[in-house]
């Protein structure tokens, strides 16, 4: 979210806001939770995180600070940053306002980013977790903030060697960030299930479409924003009372499935698998992002049940079984399949979109629909006699192909 933070460098007394979060994330200083920097409602941001693989056994490879150092010389709009262990490589585009631009600037950093992967002997690749990396074997990636993760949560900071994918979606006041992450928290459980493309774990078929989203569950403060909060306030003061017990020191403490992101001025998804191929990435940044809107446009409106057990269930079987899970919608109670949930979704909001290229994204969501989705292409290649290695292998060829040399239906594998 690139130009969200040049927007807040600009205003009166950002520097030192800046300071006090980078010192609270690091642990080096108080807690602190900035003021929400509105944004406008639409704009979105996507994060993926990588997988840095050495090129001929597939295996993770501790070379993201030497891929970093090329992508530091580009003149680009979008970052690249260091994540929590050596082999982990952050990506996050610029403010985006439709699918166009998300997928054009997601093809501009797929090719960097391979690029300089190759500069370095290492490929790239998308998913969830990678299929027989040791957790053990890991480097955690020498910043201050990743050394006090790694005191504080001790080795399930080098556990935290998954994948993911996070979406931001800008919104204009403290607010309705906190409402629109309410109703956006309901259908997260549709997201894990659509970039579902972690079955596998340490080496093991894990029995789950996205062992990934397992992992997460670990951390303390996983799950989601308590439903009695209703306003930026209650969050506040939500923060500071965990914050005088040492719970948490910023923001980023919370490992919720949909958190504010007060400094960007948005709401925050992070449930999903980072998808095998970046054009997938921009489309269900788009379906989260029209979400959002629509949400936006019944002010006053909070979901009916913040039930915590609907919301396991479905995320588990989410995770359990991908696009083939069952969802219950926690507004009416009804048991359908995921996939007719999305389809509804999808239909719905293209008829009120105001993006011209979101039926575009509906397309390439269809395509995480067909087969089983990412997560059944990989385990239908274990059936056929491939071997972990070749899991990884796939993985990242599926990574390097460009969006054009791609047909619909193939995208995903199918």
């Amino acid at each position: 979210m690139t130009e969200m933070i040049d927007d807040m460098d600009n205003a009166d007394g950002t520097d030192a806001a800046a300071t006090a979060q980078a010192r609270a994330v690091a642990g080096q200083g108080p807690a602190f939770l900035p003021p929400f920097a509105r944004s406008r409602l639409g704009t979105m941001g996507i994060e993926l995180e990588l997988m840095v693989l050495d090129r001929l056994t597939h295996d993770l490879l501790p070379a993201a600070p030497d891929i970093l150092l090329l992508l530091d010389k580009q003149d680009k709009k979008w970052v690249a940053t260091p994540e929590i262990t050596t082999s982990m490589l952050e990506v996050a585009t610029s403010v985006l306002g439709g699918f166009a631009e998300a997928e054009a600037q997601l093809e501009e950093i797929r090719a960097s980013v391979q690029r300089a992967a190759f500069a370095v002997g290492a490929a790239i690749s998308g998913g969830g977790a990678h299929p027989f990396q040791r957790w053990n074997e890991q480097r955690i990636y020498p910043k201050d903030r990743y050394r006090e993760s790694a005191r504080k949560y001790g080795y399930l900071a080098k556990m935290f060697t998954v994948f993911g994918m996070h979406v931001h979606v800008g919104m204009p006041s403290a607010d309705e960030a906190v409402r629109v992450g309410a109703w956006l928290t309901q259908r997260a459980p549709l997201f894990i299930a659509l970039s579902a493309s972690s079955p596998c774990w340490q080496g093991e078929d894990s029995g789950f479409c996205s062992a990934r989203s397992n992992v997460v569950g670990a951390f303390p403060m996983s799950g989601t924003m308590p439903p009695d909060i209703r306003s930026w306030d209650e969050f506040a003061a939500h923060f500071e009372r965990l914050a005088q017990h040492g719970i948490v020191n910023s923001i980023k403490d919370f490992y919720w499935d949909v958190r504010p992101k007060p400094e960007y001025g948005t709401i925050e998804l992070r449930v999903l698998d980072t998808p095998l191929h970046p054009s997938h990435a921009a489309a269900l940044g788009c379906y989260a992002r029209e979400l959002c809107i629509e949400m936006a446009d019944r002010p006053g409106a909070w979901p009916r049940d913040g039930s915590r057990e609907v919301y396991t269930w479905n995320r588990f079987n989410a995770a359990k079984d991908g696009v083939r899970a069952t969802w219950i919608d926690p507004e009416t109670g009804a048991a359908m399949p995921v996939e007719q949930a999305v389809r509804a979704d999808l239909a719905r909001l293209a008829a009120r979109s105001d993006d011209p290229d979101f039926p575009a994204a509906c397309l390439l969501i269809d395509d995480l629909l067909q087969g089983g989705g990412q997560a059944r292409w990989l385990t239908a290649h274990m059936a056929a006699g491939a071997g972990m290695n070749d899991l990884a292998r796939y993985a990242a060829e599926m990574f390097d192909t460009p969006p054009g040399a791609l047909k619909h239906g193939e995208r995903s594998g199918a």
